[in-house]
């Protein structure tokens, strides 16, 4: 994947809030790696993941993926990378979360990630998405819900 569309999607967030520096996709898989600086809500420098940055990480991977899935014509009819760009700013967001550690995942390397669609539901313009997702390797493991607005 060109990184200039990776970067096309971070812009939405600060530059010290761009975690996600590598990712490929698949569908209905995609994968990511993350690198997390300083935490800008802490005092200290926490040298361990939380669920604030594991939630902006899949954020990012799944605004990713959802870049090269939606003009793919993955969901209905295809568009333009542009009008995706659109539509991401307030038509695509996580519904539902449930981020949970099983293991400590530390932040002084890169963290590798991936999602994967399980199934898509459409209410008239609503689309739901359930994904799966996987931060190092089972560290922490959930389900996610995503919305898309058309």
């Amino acid at each position: 994947i060109p990184q200039e569309r990776l970067e096309s999607v971070l812009e939405l967030y600060k530059p010290d809030c761009r975690y996600l520096i590598e990712a490929s996709t698949e569908y209905p898989k995609a994968e990511g790696k993350f690198k997390l600086g300083d935490t800008y809500y802490t005092t200290t420098k926490l040298e361990h993941m939380t669920s604030i940055e594991a939630q902006l990480c899949l954020n990012q991977l799944c605004y990713f993926a959802f870049g090269e899935w939606l003009p793919a014509g993955r969901f209905d009819e295809a568009i333009t990378f542009e009008q995706y760009l659109e539509l991401m700013k307030e038509n695509l967001f996580i519904i539902d979360s449930n981020i949970r550690f099983r293991k400590s995942i530390p932040t002084n390397g890169n963290i590798q990630g991936k999602v994967e669609v399980t199934k898509v539901k459409r209410h008239g313009d609503l689309y739901l998405a359930f994904l799966d997702y996987d931060l190092e390797n089972g560290k922490s493991r959930g389900r996610m819900e995503f919305a898309l607005k058309r």
